[in-house]
């Protein structure tokens, strides 16, 4: 407690009556040295390493020096008084394999991780439990004044990789940071090259994730690494069309190498349109097989094309998703042979699929119309009580009394967009459902989600409009009121997909899958939040 509170006097005379306790631990296994270096009481560390030698060794329970504490709480005076006449103490490392130097790096300690560094350099020779250099973790902490100063000091430190095979330049891909990936390929480009245990190179992360910058700027001083594969034996068209990113993919298709990578297949026989339409991404199979270079005809080791392997798949709750890649793949094979059917009949084999799609879509189409009226039946109710009512006599008798008002334009505005677009999409729906062929009615369907989301958010903005014109006066009030009229609609939609898993979570407990999966199907609002989401 005398070193925690740096009373350098009654510590001293402690030290005198019973020596015994400047050794003494407390539960966390730490010694007054330990107590002192977290506090930063550079008077007491001054009176205890004149007292006990090796100061800077002394562990806690958990491997931490006095430096690993002093590091923790930024005490850079203190740091220096420990390691004074015993530098290598700089290299120790606690029972999780962090030295004091990439515990100031963890921490965003850049001038602590600096004078660490220009005291002793060797400090760079770290290697962590899971293999990773201080180069690693300054990548990681995003520390690009620490990276600038290790890259100066010790280059080779970019190609050295960790335990999962990893160098820096693949972390620093992951995180999207441009201009780390920028500063690691000036130093030593041939760490692109470099496999991860998994065998992906950092160009197979930036496709993973949809990042064309990065893309373009691994692909400049390292051209050829645009063909590589992972041990899937999947290239960077692999990658971007499973994962759905159409920005990478037409990326890809515009490049020279794009004849060699657009038919490719990884262990199981899938080419890059094999793995988007078994996941559904319309949007990039559309992409694929418009592509002259694309073979749409390519089959695995099932012996199954894009299009077999859509129909094979069961939709999931996606039908609409599910709808638009087989019209996306359908409409190839018409461009391309000019018959649907002389292509396997495959469209009569799945007949009974699609009407079962189909009927789902209706039921769905139901929930939609009964939305949109609702709409369109409260926005046209707000039109004619509009906010502080109508004048009633003078020459302006019958005009609004707020007519010169803003908030009550974006009112009328908002309002109006409401009605329209709730009819619109009440409109779409009633006359797709007039349609018999299941897939004319489903090519409507996403127009209607569309106006329907326009409508119930331009319903939000009239209430919020409506009320703030009114309420005016009390400006707090207004604005609370603007608050909570749009931050809620903002919150749900964001923290969707937690209500989501939650209520599945909540199911899984006392009901089978397949109870899971009906009341799911069956539930009004989890329907319009996965519409939501698919649109979105």
């Amino acid at each position: 407690m005398a070193a925690r509170f740096g009373h350098k006097d009654l510590v001293e005379q402690i030290i005198n009556w019973h020596p015994n306790l400047i050794h003494k631990t407390n539960l966390n296994g730490e010694t007054p040295f330990h107590v002192a270096a977290k506090a930063g009481r550079f008077d007491v560390i001054l009176l205890f390493k004149a007292t006990v030698e090796d100061i800077a060794r002394v562990r806690d329970k958990h491997g931490d020096t006095p430096l690993h504490c002093a590091v923790r709480n930024n005490h850079k005076l203190v740091i220096w008084l420990v390691v004074d006449g015993d530098q290598e103490a700089l290299r120790l490392v606690n029972n999780a394999g962090e030295s004091p130097l990439v515990v100031a790096i963890d921490l965003g300690l850049t001038n602590v991780a600096h004078s660490i560094i220009f005291g002793n350099p060797s400090t760079l020779d770290h290697r962590g439990n899971n293999g990773q250099t201080p180069l690693h973790r300054a990548v990681l902490s995003r520390d690009l004044a620490i990276v600038d100063r290790i890259l100066v000091l010790k280059p080779e430190l970019i190609t050295m990789q960790d335990g999962k095979g990893r160098n820096p330049l693949h972390y620093a891909v992951s995180l999207g940071d441009y201009e780390m990936v920028k500063k690691l390929l000036e130093c030593n480009s041939s760490a692109a090259y470099q496999v991860d245990n998994n065998r992906q190179i950092p160009l197979h992360f930036s496709a993973k994730n949809g990042q064309v910058s990065l893309l373009k700027l691994l692909l400049n001083p390292c051209p050829d690494t645009v063909e590589m594969i992972n041990n899937e034996q999947w290239n960077i068209l692999h990658l971007s069309a499973k994962n759905g990113y159409v920005n990478v993919v037409l990326y890809v298709l515009d490049l020279p190498e794009a004849e060699d990578l657009v038919n490719g297949s990884d262990i199981a026989g899938n080419t890059p349109l094999h793995l988007a339409a078994m996941n559904f991404l319309s949007n990039v199979v559309y992409f694929l097989s418009r592509n002259s270079k694309v073979n749409i005809r390519v089959m695995n080791q099932n012996s199954q094309t894009a299009l077999d392997v859509v129909y094979s798949i069961e939709d999931g709750g996606m039908e609409l998703q599910k709808h638009l890649t087989l019209k996306a793949l359908k409409s190839s094979y018409t461009k391309r042979a000019g018959d649907l059917l002389q292509d396997g009949g495959f469209v009569d084999t799945d007949v009974e699929k699609t009407n079962k799609i189909g009927q789902k879509s209706r039921e769905m189409a139901t929930t939609m119309l009964l939305m949109a009226t609702l709409i369109a039946t409260f926005t046209f109710t707000a039109a004619f009580t509009i906010p502080g009512g109508f004048k009633n006599n003078g020459p302006d008798e019958g005009m609004s009394t707020l007519l010169g008002k803003s908030a009550f334009k974006a009112f009328v505005v908002t309002d109006s967009i409401a009605f329209t677009s709730s009819m619109t999409a009440a409109v779409l729906v009633f006359w797709s459902s007039s349609y018999q062929v299941t897939e004319s009615f489903m090519d409507t369907l996403p127009f209607a989600i569309a106006f329907t989301w326009i409508a119930l958010v331009a319903m939000a903005l009239a209430f919020v409009t409506g009320l703030f014109v009114v309420l005016s006066k009390t400006l707090w009030l207004a604005i609370l009121v603007c608050f909570i009229g749009c931050a809620s609609p903002a919150i749900l939609y964001l923290f969707g997909p937690l209500f989501l898993l939650v209520f599945d979570r909540l199911s899984s407990s006392s009901t089978s899958l397949a109870r899971r999966r009906n009341i799911l199907e069956d539930n009004p609002f989890l329907f319009i939040f996965r519409l939501t989401k698919m649109i979105y």
